[in-house]
């Protein structure tokens, strides 16, 4: 619903443009398409910062659940690696053979 709300803007400014400047239609058009264009990126940025959430998210509860994963061709459990939420990444417990070994969450499956 927000994101139609920009595309109205949009709209609002190119009536603005044509009603109340001196602008040519073609300058109008390209203002308006830049507009619209940072717009669509930032709605295209916002999708994708989503999905990775998400990704991050059922990585995470995999682990919480006490589901072993695969991070780079390494298992990754409770046992041997402690997860970081600050930095979204499994660190190496000490004592086990993956001591301070870091895993982004995002590497994981």
């Amino acid at each position: 619903m927000g994101y139609v709300l920009w595309f109205g803007i949009v709209a609002l400014l190119f009536a603005w443009m044509h009603y109340f400047t001196e602008l040519r239609g073609t300058q109008k058009a390209i203002i308006s398409g830049i507009v619209a264009l940072l717009i669509s990126g930032a709605i295209a940025y916002n999708i994708a910062a989503d999905r990775d959430r998400e990704q991050v998210s059922a990585i995470e509860q995999k682990y919480r659940s006490g589901e072993p994963l695969v991070c780079n061709g390494v298992e990754v459990n409770a046992t041997t690696f402690g997860y970081s939420v600050g930095t979204q990444s499994f660190v190496g417990n000490k004592g086990t053979r993956h001591y301070q070994q870091i895993f982004n969450a995002r590497e994981c499956e």
